[in-house]
């Protein structure tokens, strides 16, 4: 049976919690761990502290399942009653101990008054959400959702159904996508935009423009809740070595609408492999591995691409993607991918008609309980 399990005060159900994934990923080459510090953080959000509740099974002797239960401070259901949300999820292969694992998570959220229940979502759509539902035969893109392949099947057969669906799309020619995209870049200069890249010797204070845009772009969006700043800036730790300047860009608006940020678009170089390489340690063959697998990279990952609402129509996301092709082909990066999109997105269209599907993704619900 699941038990309820204080990770701030029992060390050894910490230390079997967080054991989970290793146990479950074991030689899978294409797992890349998250560091224990980014989990902890994660796990001891501030805003959550109050009402989380840590589940875990055990099997044989060793854990089986997990999952945190939480009461989002922000997200409302259409009753007006707080959203649950089930996170941090790993399980082996077996339905019923899932369904019992999130029967006992539900039971307790409802307990705490919330209606919809909303998984796998950590604490909100900033931090890890959605399963991976595949096709897995590609490997995966750095910062791609990864998870084992029977997930979907036993929340589904736990009760949940889809809320949402997303896919990531893979543009094989981007020289031919650059082409076509090309035109709307110089539109938008012509009617007054400028673009600049990122600055990487002032890093922190590029983070935090891309956090002030974000707010602004995504405010009106699906599940949408805002993020501190420092939790924003933690995200992001880490990235620098990642980045290339000029796969970041940034749009400015023409002079008579005050020449402020009013786009971006995040993108980097897919270097899965080589971080995979790291295998999160930071010895001295590590780093070996990790630059020599850095060459490898072949193609440009579109993470996120944002435009304020009052500049939406000038088409700006396009000219953006220009220029990110453009910096691709530059590094010989043939390749994109066009990283999670929420199905009916216009954000697919940057494929400029030359892209495929490469993987789905799915956020699951469970329908609030009647009043009364």
């Amino acid at each position: 049976m699941p038990a309820v399990v204080d990770l701030d005060r029992d060390s050894r159900a910490l230390e079997r919690f967080l054991e989970l994934p290793a146990l479950l990923y074991a030689g899978d080459a294409r797992w890349s761990a998250p560091s224990r510090a980014s989990v902890l953080c994660s796990l001891q959000r501030p805003q959550f502290a109050a009402r989380q509740r840590a589940f875990l099974a055990e099997r044989g002797g060793a854990p089986a399942a997990r999952v945190v239960a939480r009461v989002s401070p922000a997200l409302r259901d259409e009753h007006g009653r707080p959203r649950g949300l089930l996170g941090f999820f790993e399980s082996v292969d077996d339905a019923a101990l899932v369904q019992e694992l999130l029967g006992a998570a539900s039971s307790w959220l409802r307990t705490e008054g919330v209606g919809e229940i909303l998984g796998p979502m950590d604490g909100d759509t900033w931090h890890r959400y959605r399963f991976n539902v595949g096709p897995h035969e590609a490997p995966p893109f750095l910062m791609e959702p990864y998870n084992k392949a029977w997930y979907a099947e036993l929340w589904e057969r736990a009760g949940f159904v889809p809320l949402e669906s997303y896919h990531s799309l893979r543009v094989d020619d981007v020289a031919a996508a650059e082409a076509k995209l090309a035109p709307e870049h110089e539109r938008a200069l012509a009617a007054g935009y400028c673009f600049r890249p990122l600055e990487r010797e002032h890093l922190e204070r590029e983070l935090a423009l891309l956090h002030e845009l974000s707010l602004r772009c995504f405010a009106g969006n699906f599940l949408y809740t805002d993020l501190p700043r420092a939790e924003f800036l933690a995200l992001y730790e880490g990235v620098g070595p990642l980045l290339d300047a000029e796969l970041v860009w940034f749009a400015y608006g023409p002079e008579g609408s005050g020449g402020a940020p009013v786009a971006f678009v995040f993108a980097l170089p897919d270097l899965f492999a080589a971080v995979a390489a790291l295998r999160s340690r930071s010895d001295f063959l590590a780093k070996l591995r990790f630059l020599w697998k850095r060459g490898a990279a072949d193609a440009v990952n579109v993470k996120t691409l944002g435009v304020v609402p009052e500049h939406r129509r000038a088409r700006l996301a396009y000219a953006l993607t220009a220029r990110v092709y453009r910096r691709a082909l530059e590094l010989g990066l043939a390749r994109a991918n066009l990283c999670l999109i929420r199905d009916g997105n216009p954000s697919a269209r940057l494929d400029a008609g030359r892209g495929a599907l490469l993987r789905r993704y799915t956020l699951y619900r469970l329908g609030a309980e009647p009043e009364g």
